[in-house]
Order: structure tokens, then C-alpha cells, then sequence
């Protein structure tokens, strides 16, 4: 009788902390064997349940944790086909000798890894052999592939926005690099209990904030985001809400001189409060769509200012002045200029 290893596709953190490190595995056929992947449905349509591999045909097998994070995983689930009693687990070298596990981490005999994963600047993959042997002698075996990446590292942690205004596209306040894996975000307050967000206010589980934002921070205080990643690594930080006052803008009318050149940018706006950097847009006096100027004549949507040449000819123009800012604050006024004639000497 002899003791087969079942496949297994996440590694479980004790005390129902989720999953542990991530586990990849391709089975490797039997010679001369069906091409169809094990546990694939036939031409005939009925689905068959995967095989276990045999023992001379291991399954190659891969488990990836991160720098640091504290592990108490277990490595492979097992059934067994015949066999005797009770089971137990050796970790051995590629040539079959005992295997010695990088400092931190532990093997158990009831096939766990745990304690911590040492640090390491760049990806390291081991390969080892895990055996089973059952108390009448019967012994089965696969390989395994434990790959340590670098520590999870997290960036940022503050939030910039303004009163009353709507984030549309997502932004990023939370930068995430290292670690295994695809990486999860969760927010509590601070007593530690998930955290409420006021209405509209979006933050995601990449890190991304979008929405209404609030006309007060008081909801927001004590935010922490806690990020973790599929190797077993955490990372909590303390997240500021900055909320800047509500975007206000002012025009200037301006008067112009037909056929003039503009020596230097005429400002024709000026924000208050607001946050991160103002863009303007100038629309027609409706504020439906984008202004068309006479040629020659610029509008500077960084700085809200008309530059090139005025028009040889008199005429008036209304427009509204559109300004955004980068923390979803909008404002927008009314704008008017004039050309008056151009300027004339005559001697009597």
C-alpha cells in the first residue's frame, strides 16, 4: 500500500488569520499518458477528478512567501490511499539528505512551515523534497519550490482633498511595492474596528481614493490602512485626511488694444483654497463647451491667462472660466474682455 500527496492550491495561517503564502503548482503526466490536465472534463463532457501524481511523476510545486512576515502555514494537504496509522513529514535536499531551511524558519513534522521569513533584497527560490512516511512504512514524496521575496514596503499615507468637492478618477495615496503577490488594502478606525466612510467617499483595496469628499475631516480621524499580501506580509500606517477649504476663483475683466501684441501673460483669474495644483478652462458663456478665442489670441489653462496678439478688429467677447483642482474641489465665474479700436495720432 502506498500514501499519495493531494494537491493543494492556498496555504491556510493558523487561528483563521487567511491564507499564508502563495502556492502555485503544475502536474507533471504520467509517460505516454493523456494530454488533458488532470481534473478536466473529457470530449465526452463528464468531469473527472483530478489523479494524484505518482510517486516517481512529483508535481512541481511552488510556495511564495515575503521578508518578514511571521508564518504558521501549512505546506500541502494529504489524503492517503491505503496506508498504515499515523503520518509524518521530513523536509529533505534535492539528493534526498536533510534539508536545512533558511534562519527564521522552521519545518514541522505535521508538514508546517512557521516562524519568520529572513530578509532578502532580491527574489530567492529553494528547492527541497517533502516525504511522508506513515507508521507501517509506507513513504510517498514531491517536490517543492519556496521562493522568499523582498519585504512588503508602503509609501505615502496622506490624502489631499477639498471640501465639498468629487474626486472623479481614482487617485493614489498608498504606494506598494515588494512582497508576493497581489496585495489587499483594509481600513479601520481608530479602535481598531472597520472603519465607516463618510457618504460618496470612496477608498479602495489598491489604495486609490475617488468620490465625494466631505465638507468636514471630524469622520476621518484615527483612519489606518492596513495592507497585506498574499505572502503572509502586513503593513498597518496611519493615513491622513487633509481636507483643504472649498475652491473659490475671481475674474478680471480686461480691455485690450486692437492689433496689440501682448508683451507679458494677462491674468485673467485667481483661485483661493482649494488643494494641489488649479487648472482653468475657458468655455462659451453658456459653460457647455470649450471657448473659441479670435486667432492669434491664447488662453494658459496652467495659469489662467490670455497671451499672442489681439484681434486688429473691435469686438467683445463672454465666456465662463472653468477651474479644477487636484483634490476634486471645481469652481467656475463668469469672464468678459473687450478690443477696443486701435490707438490713433493725428496732428492739427
Amino acid at each position: 500500500m502506498a500514501l499519495a500527496l493531494a494537491p493543494a492550491h492556498v496555504a491556510h495561517a493558523a487561528e483563521d488569520r487567511g491564507p499564508v503564502g502563495k502556492i502555485t503548482e503544475r502536474v507533471v503526466p504520467a509517460r505516454n499518458g493523456p494530454s488533458t490536465a488532470p481534473g478536466a472534463a473529457p470530449s465526452n463532457g463528464a468531469a473527472t477528478p483530478a489523479r494524484a501524481p505518482e510517486s516517481n511523476q512529483p508535481a512541481d510545486r511552488g510556495l511564495s512567501i515575503t521578508s518578514g512576515a511571521a508564518l504558521n502555514s501549512q505546506l500541502v494537504k494529504v489524503r492517503t490511499s491505503g496506508g498504515t496509522g499515523s503520518l509524518s513529514f521530513r523536509l529533505l535536499d534535492p539528493s534526498g539528505k536533510p534539508a536545512e531551511l533558511p534562519p527564521g524558519l522552521v519545518f514541522g513534522s505535521d508538514g508546517s512551515l512557521s516562524g519568520e521569513a529572513p530578509s532578502v533584497s532580491t527574489p530567492k527560490t529553494i528547492t527541497y523534497l517533502i516525504q511522508v512516511q506513515d507508521s507501517g512504512g509506507g513513504k510517498a514524496s514531491r517536490t517543492v519550490r519556496l521562493t522568499i521575496n523582498p519585504p512588503l514596503s508602503v509609501q505615502g499615507g496622506a490624502i489631499q482633498a477639498t471640501a465639498g468637492g468629487k474626486i472623479k478618477s481614482p487617485v493614489k495615496f498608498l504606494n506598494v511595492s515588494g512582497g508576493t503577490g497581489k496585495y489587499t488594502v483594509a481600513y479601520s478606525n481608530a479602535e481598531g474596528g472597520a472603519m465607516r466612510m463618510p457618504s460618496g467617499l470612496i477608498l479602495d483595496g489598491a489604495g486609490n481614493v475617488s468620490g465625494s469628499v466631505p465638507a468636514s475631516a471630524e469622520k476621518m480621524a484615527g483612519l489606518t490602512a492596513t495592507i497585506t499580501d498574499e505572502g503572509g506580509a502586513r503593513v498597518s500606517m496611519p493615513v491622513e485626511f487633509n481636507l483643504a477649504p472649498a475652491l473659490e476663483i475671481a475674474t478680471n475683466p480686461v480691455e485690450l488694444t486692437a492689433g496689440a501684441a501682448i508683451p507679458a501673460p494677462i491674468p485673467v483669474v485667481s483661485s483661493m483654497g482649494g488643494s494641489g495644483a488649479v487648472r482653468y478652462t475657458l468655455l462659451d458663456k453658456d459653460g457647455s463647451t470649450p471657448a473659441r478665442l479670435p486667432e492669434g489670441l491664447r488662453f494658459d489653462s496652467t495659469v489662467g491667462a490670455l497671451t499672442g496678439l489681439v484681434p486688429s478688429t473691435p469686438q467683445e467677447g463672454r465666456y465662463v472660466v472653468l477651474a479644477q483642482d487636484a483634490g476634486g474641489g471645481e469652481a467656475n465665474a463668469r469672464f468678459e474682455w473687450k478690443v477696443n479700436p486701435q490707438l490713433q495720432i493725428s496732428l492739427e
